[in-house]
């Protein structure tokens, strides 16, 4: 008998249909572009109704907003809110570029969706996220839209500094106190009523009163600022430093330092500026304008003091600033120099302390100068940089670097040492007599011209310590350390001068003199 089978019949399974969503973007604010954002919108918008296995997410599109950062995107925001939510299975996309120009944000909102099982489809580069090459070709393939939109940057900061050259573009702020910028005729033009604020502002200032003082008058007399708030000290400052309300224009006193993340810095020479003077009409005449500036400075001296090493210092250990510290003991007066992070809570520095009798000594030595002379100072050094071992590295005007070598000679704790090598070798340079060693009753060992201690004279030539000299005789040999039988094998003698420094006399017949 034949075996009888039952065929049961097949139910056809309803396939369920992907959510899918589109996002398109546009940079710019143009007519041309505001069409290619319609565009695309309506593109997808019947591409994703139109196919039987999709059902229509929506179309997430974010206008006249860059892509190299998705803070600013409060649709692409959406778009991800709603990923989340599990409202969408597939993102469709024109490009990489529209979706974002940064490499850091794209990689990790893909595979941010790529762990919640969201595929991003790219039609121009046909790129699947989900696809075994597919991060791959996305790390490459946004690395070159990143370096693509740090050339429009850097193109678009090119135009923008050679229109700042020839006066051709606009400005940013079209409404300050005071005027209102008139884009037909290029130029701010004076608001009348909101001049006389102005001129009020800066005769107060010229009258002696603080900023505080001139908030308090402008507020009781119901003036407001531009935004309708009462007048603070920080903005009042700014409004008296303007230097549009003597008629002239800066421009670049800010720049973009890094396109990716937008964020605008204080322009402090790094990048040229341009100064258009007589390019509108005055509100403040040039003599007050002068005298207010002058008052500016004078006040802040006051408050607080610059001296010729102010910002010119910067500790090589901790990069903080050199400060100056003035100290009294037993009634006498002592300036140093010394690294902010010795001041600050919770900070610790091990950085060299500098006398400013020592730096000014320093700075006249290294500059070639006769003596420490301020003005060639700011001159010629832009800053200095004290190093680990108290060396100090000079940048100056031009590029040029010099190093001053610390060799450590006005150390208050050292390591006690007793040198022989100069005995005998140590001429006293003012009364010819030798140096002789001896012990100090706090330990130092020092040496001392004999002149001091002998009977009908009174030789006053500087004394020295013995650490001092082995110091300095490393240096003038060219060694890391002092060697006894270095110093013996090449040095004859050493003389003394009257000011203090010292001649060395080699058996080779050169001589070589240390400065002090």
């Amino acid at each position: 008998m034949a075996e009888i089978r039952k065929i049961q019949p097949k139910i056809p399974q309803i396939r369920k249909r992907k959510k899918v969503a589109a996002y398109a973007r546009v940079s710019k604010e143009t007519e041309r572009l505001a069409h290619s954002l319609s565009a695309q919108v309506s593109y997808y918008s019947r591409l994703l109704q139109n196919n039987p296995e999709w059902e229509y997410a929506g179309v997430y599109a974010d206008s006249f907003i860059s892509g190299t950062s998705i803070k600013q995107r409060k649709e692409f925001q959406r778009l991800v809110e709603d990923c989340e939510q599990g409202k969408i299975d597939i993102v469709l996309c024109k490009s990489i570029s529209r979706f974002a120009r940064n490499t850091v944000d794209l990689l990790e909102t893909v595979r941010h969706l790529k762990e919640l099982g969201i595929e991003v489809r790219f039609e121009k580069e046909h790129i699947n996220s989900l696809s075994e090459d597919g991060e791959l070709m996305l790390s490459l393939l946004a690395s070159f839209a990143q370096e693509e939109s740090l050339s429009i940057s850097e193109n678009c900061k090119w135009g923008v500094r050679k229109r700042f050259e020839s006066g051709e573009i606009g400005t940013a702020n079209k409404h300050i106190l005071g005027y209102q910028y008139d884009e037909e005729q290029r130029k701010y033009v004076v608001i009348s009523e909101e001049a006389v604020i102005v001129r009020r502002m800066f005769q107060l200032y010229l009258d002696g009163l603080s900023l505080q003082a001139i908030c308090d008058d402008l507020n009781d007399k119901g003036y407001r600022t531009i935004n309708g708030c009462l007048f603070q000290e920080a903005s009042l400052m700014l409004m008296i430093r303007n230097e549009v309300y003597a008629g002239d224009t800066l421009r670049q006193k800010s720049y973009m330092a890094d396109p990716l993340t937008k964020n605008k810095v204080k322009n402090k020479g790094e990048l040229p500026k341009y100064y258009m003077a007589d390019s509108h009409e005055a509100i403040i005449d040039r003599e007050t304008w002068a005298k207010v500036q002058e008052e500016i400075a004078r006040r802040e001296s006051l408050l607080n003091p610059t001296y010729c090493f102010t910002k010119k210092i910067k500790c090589g250990i901790c990069g903080m600033p050199y400060t100056r510290k003035v100290s009294k003991i037993k009634g006498k007066k002592f300036v140093h120099w010394i690294c902010r992070a010795k001041k600050e809570v919770g900070m610790t520095c091990t950085s060299i302390n500098f006398s400013e009798s020592e730096l000014k000594h320093i700075c006249a030595k290294v500059l070639s100068t006769d003596g420490f002379s301020e003005e060639e100072f700011n001159q010629r050094v832009l800053d200095m940089t004290v190093l680990e071992n108290g060396s100090i590295e000079f940048h100056l005007t031009g590029g040029e670097k010099k190093l001053w070598k610390n060799i450590r000679i006005n150390e208050s704790r050292h390591v006690p040492t007793v040198t022989d090598c100069f005995k005998g070798k140590l001429v006293c340079g003012a009364c010819g007599l030798e140096y002789h060693r001896v012990v100090s009753a706090d330990k130092w060992v020092y040496w001392y011209c004999i002149g001091k201690k002998r009977k009908g004279m009174s030789c006053s030539n500087r004394n020295y310590a013995d650490y001092q000299l082995r110091n300095i005789s490393a240096w003038m040999l060219g060694l890391s350390e002092f060697d006894e039988a270095e110093f013996d094998k090449q040095v004859e003698k050493i003389t003394v001068q009257p000011d203090g420094n010292l001649l060395y006399h080699f058996y080779d017949g050169r001589t070589s003199l240390w400065q002090r």
